[in-house]
């Protein structure tokens, strides 16, 4: 590479071409190991060939391969700024000449049979600051002293697994320091690592141990250690014995690091007895635990009092006790002290003033009374580990507020939807991600905030379990754009009543009781029920007669749903001539079997025929049932939607993400909600909107919810087909 005289002395400039140096060979390791052309990626943007391109087109090609090529931010602003003019734009065809005529002209020389020659095996970063260089010669040193077999055996051991070549991951790397009984703290082990890292993801073991070997040796020929390999008592400038903690744990590749402090070993200070209180009853619900349990039995002559000893035992064996200073004990046994004896604590009234937060005492002299469980303040507690956004900087607030507003824009301007993103990392539905996961989210979708926001934004939204996504999507993101604007908000509504609740006297007539048989017909045909089956079972002696009680729940147990005006009559009709109390059942049943098969009896041959009907396939529910009307808007309804089958919309990544059952079916919300999203909804009326609904409806408990899988299914067949409709 062609460089410039440097200034005596001069170590940042020098560090700088250094790393500018590594980022342009790993760049031609890249070229060289997967061939692709950089230069005429450049060139396109060049079309009069005067050299020089803008700096947001080369560092978006350089942005391209930056991962291919292991390159990191920082290398990769480094570089333009090396081949940067004053005015701006970027000098590539020096660029070019560096990286790829040195590769073409190294190819042509010799032929290569890996894509390892580009590595540098002693590949080491520059530690600028002498406070950090003295701390990392000290480090080595105390390695080098407690460190009594090779460790290069441990290292090879994971190259013949992961075929590298003089690297290994981090985690790797502090796995085998863990098992050589060799303590780092968290801050050493991070120096390390910015000294042997390579490729921004890899540490280079082979320079540390040729490091650790050249100390040894050191040591070793000017005679420094004794016998039992400690440094002598007459070396000069005696090492500073480092306490040094154990290492940091790793989780893979990622050194796992405490975001947010420890609350519960730091609590706040200064609380009164209502935070107390409410502090209890938090962790009290959380963990769904019954307080009196604990406390019952130090009151053996149960007076309704314990001492104050006792009291502080059975927090303790609650769990609560760590999150209680002394101070904090003391003060909530003042509230709860016992008149007569000021030496022990009325644990019956600590027990009932926690419990509220689930019900309250006496609630069955209460029948008109709403219980709220929890209670709200305690639902809007803040967790453990959540800053005090009240107390929090100006400036802090300003650049939390300045981020959400750009969230909000980006949000609107390219119609995100944000739930999925966040709840992919949420296994647990816990509504909590890490902060490294947000901040990726964020990249992914392109929301672009700097440090000092994005820091903001984590600090206001964090705790001790991480980013609080729901609480920060219903700030910023409340999907309103998702929800169906056509339709008023549903009131609350009654529900309906019972088919034998129905209290309206029944006229007894032939017209009558054909309608009730119909009606059964009906819905044994739709349900598809034997209702045979339900009725043999109250029949133990195979007599044909059960009794009028055991006909009406046995139809109750078919789901034939009939009022009580409705069984009566039909009790009547086939009622026993021997029992007055039971009824002919296999005659009601045969009445029913003829939707199923129909007799004919051939009179010359004495021959009785059952012949099967044929009908429609068997419906979900009732009310599901399209007349001719219904199936013809349908059918148009269909073919307006086929235009954008699940190929062209993705329509079934929303409705997976509303699906969290995986069951097939959602509400007919989420159907609109979809629809919606992907701007399908301007294609249906209400009335067309309704009868979709109405036809892949599936009965879910008491709810009426869409089938969607059977809905793709029909789209993608409409569309295959081309009965699409056109004109639309």
């Amino acid at each position: 590479m062609h460089t410039t005289k440097l200034k005596e002395g001069d170590d940042r400039e020098d560090m700088e071409l250094n790393q500018v140096w590594r980022a342009c060979r790993k760049i031609q390791g890249a070229i060289f190991r997967y061939n692709f052309d950089i230069c005429s990626d450049l060139k396109q943007h060049d079309p009069q060939c005067s050299g020089f391109i803008s700096e947001s087109i080369f560092t978006a090609v350089l942005g391209k391969y930056r991962k291919v090529a292991g390159m990191s931010e920082y290398e990769l602003r480094d570089v333009t700024d090396y081949f940067q003019i004053r005015d701006g734009r970027v000098a590539y065809r020096q660029f070019c000449k560096v990286v790829c005529s040195e590769t073409l002209n190294s190819s042509a020389k010799k032929d290569f049979s890996s894509g390892l020659e580009w590595n540098d095996p002693w590949h080491m970063n520059v530690i600028t600051q002498p406070e950090d260089r003295r701390r990392l010669c000290l480090i080595l040193y105390k390695i080098a002293k407690e460190t009594h077999l090779p460790l290069m055996p441990y290292f090879q051991d994971y190259e013949l697994i992961a075929q590298n070549v003089g690297v290994v991951t981090v985690a790797h790397f502090s796995r085998v320091l863990h098992f050589m009984k060799i303590p780092l703290s968290e801050s050493d082990f991070l120096l390390l690592l910015r000294r042997y890292m390579k490729d921004g993801y890899l540490v280079n073991y082979v320079a540390f141990l040729k490091h650790i070997d050249n100390i040894i040796a050191y040591l070793k020929h000017h005679e420094l250690l004794d016998n039992s390999h400690d440094i002598i008592r007459d070396f000069p400038g005696r090492l500073v014995d480092l306490e040094l903690s154990e290492l940091p744990p790793v989780n893979g590749c990622r050194i796992v690091h405490p975001i947010f402090p420890d609350a519960c070993n730091h609590p706040k200070k200064f609380r009164n007895q209502c935070d107390l209180i409410f502090c209890v009853q938090s962790y009290i619900y959380k963990n769904q635990i019954r307080t009196s349990e604990f406390l019952e039995n130090f009151d053996t002559l149960k007076i309704g009092s314990i001492t104050k000893n006792q009291f502080e035992r059975g927090l303790s064996n609650m769990g609560v006790g760590k999150y209680l200073s002394n101070r904090e004990i003391c003060l909530l046994a003042e509230r709860y002290i016992d008149p007569i004896d000021t030496n022990r604590i009325r644990w019956r009234n600590f027990c009932d003033d926690i419990d509220t937060v689930f019900t309250i005492k006496n609630l069955d002299k209460m029948p008109q009374c709403v219980v709220e469980s929890p209670l709200r303040h305690i639902k809007e507690l803040p967790r453990v580990g959540t800053a005090n956004w009240d107390a929090a900087p100006q400036n802090i607030r300003d650049l939390c507020e300045d981020a959400m507003a750009k969230i909000r824009i980006r949000i609107r301007n390219r119609r995100l939807y944000l739930h999925p993103f966040f709840r992919s990392y949420d296994k647990l539905n816990s509504g909590h991600v890490l902060c490294n996961q947000t901040n990726q989210i964020f990249r992914t979708n392109g929301i672009l905030l700097s440090d000092q926001e994005l820091n903001a934004v984590l600090s206001r939204y964090g705790n001790e379990l991480g980013f609080c996504y729901t609480k920060f999507l219903d700030d910023v993101d409340p999907a309103e754009y998702a929800m169906p604007s056509m339709v008023a908000k549903q009131q609350l509504i009654e529900c309906p009543r019972m088919a034998r609740d129905n209290t309206e006297k029944l006229e007894v007539s032939e017209e009558t009781i054909i309608r009730i048989l119909t009606n059964a017909k009906r819905q044994a045909l739709v349900k598809g029920v034997a209702v045979i089956d339900f009725m043999s079972d109250y029949d133990h002696h195979r007599e044909g007669e059960i009794l009028e009680s055991d006909f009406k729940r046995a139809l109750d147990n078919s789901s034939v749903q009939l009022n009580e005006e409705e069984a009566n009559a039909l009790c009547n009709i086939f009622r026993s001539p021997r029992r007055m109390t039971c009824v002919r059942y296999r005659d009601f049943c045969k009445a029913l079997d003829e939707i199923f098969i129909q007799i004919e009896t051939n009179m010359a041959d004495q021959v009785v025929t059952a012949m099967p009907l044929l009908h429609l396939p068997n419906l979900d529910c009732v009310d599901c049932f399209l007349t001719f009307e219904e199936r013809t808007v349908c059918s148009q309804a269909l073919m307006k939607l086929a235009r954008k089958p699940d190929e062209i919309s993705n329509l079934s990544q929303i409705f997976k993400d509303f699906d969290r059952e995986q069951c097939g079916s959602v509400t007919q919300n989420q159907f609109l909600r979809a629809l919606t999203v992907r701007e399908m909804h301007h294609m249906l009326s209400s009335r067309e909107f309704d009868s979709v609904c109405k036809c892949f409806g599936v009965k879910r408990s008491l709810c009426l919810e869409f089938n969607y899988r059977e809905f793709l299914k029909i789209l993608d067949v409409l569309y295959t087909t081309g009965q699409v409709k056109r004109n639309y």
